[in-house]
This record gives C-alpha cells, structure tokens and sequence, in this order.
C-alpha cells in the first residue's frame, strides 16, 4: 500500500513494527511520527493493522509470524535500508516485535538505526526472573519477587507469600502455548486469592515449562497505578518524562490503561530518570508504577523498552517521544518540546467498555459513572482522529464484516 504523502525533503522515512494482537502501539506511533511530517513504513504480521490505513503511511509490508521467522524480517529490514540509502529508524511497539528485533542484534545493525536501549539490555528487562536480579542487584523499588524453578519450589514460595499475589508469565510469551487455557494465554498477569490457586496455576503452566514469577500483591485499587515514559537520548541524557494515572484498565486489576489521565508528578518522574540512569538505559522507556494504599511508596512493577499502548496521550500532552528518538537517532537539532500539558484524558473505546463491564460486575464502577467520566475534556481517543480517518474506518468496517459473518447461516 503506498498513500500520497511525503516527508519533508531528505528526511528518512521511519519503518514501525505492527505485531499480531497489539494495535494500540503502531498505530501511536505512526501518527506521532506522521505528525511531524516524517513518513512511515508499517512492516506487520496480519493484513490489516489499523496503522496500515492511516494518511501517514506510505508503504505497507507484511511479514507473516515474524517473530517465528525472524530472518524474514531481516530480509525485509536489508530491501528497505537498500531501497532508501541506508539504515533506516525503526520502532517497535509490542512486546513480540521488541523481542525479535533485540534478538536479531548485530545482524540488524547494517540496516537499522535503533530507537530501543541495549538488546541485551532489553532482553532482560522483558525476562522477569533477569529483571528481578537487575533490581536487586540495583536497589530498584520493586516489590517482593519469586522465580521458582520446579514445583516443589511453588509450595514454598507458595507458603511464603501473603495473599492476594500476583502471578505473571516469566516472559510477555511464556504462556502463550496453545495447550494452555484461554485465561491464562491471554493473561499479563494473574491476581491470585489463595494457595491452592496459585498451586493449581503451577502445575496448570508446568506441562509447558515452569516459566511463572511470583510477586507480592501492592495494596489498592486500580486507580493507584501510575506509568512514567521517558527518552533517554544517545549520550545518557533525559530529554523528557510524561506521568499518566491508569483510572481503568483491561483486563481489570492486571491489564493495561484503557482509561487514563496526564498529570505532573515530579517526584516519581526524577525517580524514574534516576532509575533508567542507574542501568545505563538509553531510547523511549515505559515504566509502571502501583502506589502502596497505606503508605504511598511507588512501587515499580516493570520496565517496558518500548512505548506504551496509549503512547498517544503522551504525544498530544507536549511529550511526542518517537519524534524525540527519531530526531536522535538521525542526527537532527535538538529541539526544545513545546509546553507540556496535563489534565488531558485517553480512552481507547473498545477495551475500555470490556474493562467497565468487569467493574460494574464487581461493584467498582456504574454505567452512569462510566458514562460521565466520556464527558471529560480534552478527551484524547485510541482511534478516532478527525484528521486521520482511515483507521476508524477500516475497524468499523471490519466490526460489520464480522458481525453479519457471524450472523450468516451456517
């Protein structure tokens, strides 16, 4: 797919990851980079990513299970580097495609100019039980933390922990071996109310490689979880950091904001270039945050080497960070970012109605406040934008094939 746009003239185009199952991060940052006037090339595992239909896209590429074929995304990297003169920026926005690429290291190095930290870097971030060595041996605010290697270890971790604890997979693609239920392949993390169900999560996950890190629950509610995303440029400066308050997320309890406020927390956001500096990290950095209900510690609960999947509130508050690190790593001017602004709202439409329907469920929310809380303004949504149609219609459109699919005699 080729659109009719260009960049300004001699500016790389930018090549964006659009990975099966995550269509928030893309599609961010394609429009934060589009907006600046920077062309985008959308390489994606399915056909149709949203990001492929925006205005800002000028070329679509697909790469079937590219994180299975990795040297199928290379080849793909080397023809566009090729295409365009050299090396070319390159984002990922999930986790999967984040891995590929800092798998594929040195040898992507000829064709790709990195907008991520150290692959090695990364790659212990995203293996919690690495991460959790990382934070010990750092003195990172994290909570108690678990990697038990055998089941018998799960019992005694198991009796150690006080309930609820949580129970996260020790890499984002540990569980997502077919043999497992549904709930569990789906799952970022598992709030669990009792031994005996942490026990039967273990020997659920055991079949498939015992690949489960325990941590102590942080008390209170979703409301207390906080993200701070940051740009650590090329020589270890902090050039920005953006602060947003998780109000709602999906899947409630362990999932990520589908509902979120921009606000300014300065003590918690130089926590954070402090913590990034302490493992000499560089490039866009996610980091999440629950606050203790009774003491008010910020607890951090992981370091995602990425953008967020609502990236684009942090874009429309003043802190466009893709246009940051592509400024970067192409070597532009610096340039000083326009005024931040908080009290801006995001919602991403369709998770947000899933998260509200657990909420109310469980008594946390009602469909009366729900439906006050989209009065808010400024109201920054996932997908629609006025000036860039294309992909709302290209889901809504996708929603109608589906449902009279569905509907259709079989």
């Amino acid at each position: 797919m080729h659109n009719n746009i260009s960049s300004a003239a001699g500016r790389l185009p930018a090549v964006v990851l659009a990975c099966a199952g995550a269509p928030e991060g893309d599609l961010n940052v394609v429009r934060s980079l589009g907006e600046q006037g920077v062309s985008v090339i959308v390489v994606g595992e399915y056909a149709d990513p949203p990001s492929r239909y925006s205005r800002y896209c000028i070329e679509f590429v697909q790469v079937p299970d590219f994180g299975g074929h990795p040297q199928a995304l290379l080849s793909v990297l080397a023809d566009l580097s090729h295409r365009h003169g050299g090396p070319l920026p390159v984002f990922p926005s999930a986790d999967p495609d984040l891995e590929v690429l800092s798998r594929l290291g040195d040898a992507a190095r000829p064709y790709v100019r990195s907008t991520m930290a150290d692959p090695a870097l990364v790659l212990t971030l995203m293996d919690k039980g690495a991460f959790s060595e990382l934070a010990t041996r750092t003195g990172l605010p994290v909570p108690r933390t678990f990697t038990p290697h055998t089941l018998e270890e799960v019992e005694q971790v198991a009796d150690a922990l006080s309930y609820p604890a949580i129970a996260k997979p020790l890499l984002p693609t540990s569980w997502k071996h077919q043999d497992l239920p549904r709930e569990i392949r789906l799952a970022k993390a598992i709030v669990v109310q009792s031994r005996e169900e942490l026990l039967d999560i273990g020997r659920t996950v055991a079949p498939c490689g015992l690949a489960l890190i325990l941590q102590e629950y942080v008390p209170g509610d979703d409301a207390e979880h906080y993200d701070v995303h940051a740009f650590i440029d090329q020589q270890g400066e902090a050039r920005a950091t953006f602060c947003g308050r998780k109000w709602r997320i999906q899947p409630p309890h362990v999932g990520s904001g589908c509902y979120v406020e921009s606000l300014h927390e300065p003590v918690l956001e130089a926590m954070v270039v402090d913590i990034l500096q302490r493992i000499d990290y560089r490039g866009i950095a996610n980091l999440n945050f629950k606050r203790h209900s009774r003491t008010g510690e910020f607890k951090l609960l992981e370091i995602n080497a990425r953008v967020s999947q609502w990236t684009i509130l942090t874009t429309r508050s003043g802190v466009n960070l893709p246009w940051m690190a592509y400024r970067d790593v192409c070597g532009l001017e610096r340039q000083a970012p326009p005024p931040r602004q908080s009290g801006l709202w995001y919602v991403s439409g369709k998770s947000d109605f899933r998260a509200v329907r657990g909420y109310v469920r469980e008594g946390l929310w009602t469909w009366a406040g729900y439906l006050g809380s989209l009065l808010k303004r400024p109201l920054v949504c996932q997908v629609l934008n006025l000036q860039d149609l294309g992909p709302a219609r290209q889901l809504t459109l996708h929603w109608i094939a589906e449902k009279m699919r569905l509907r259709s005699p079989s």
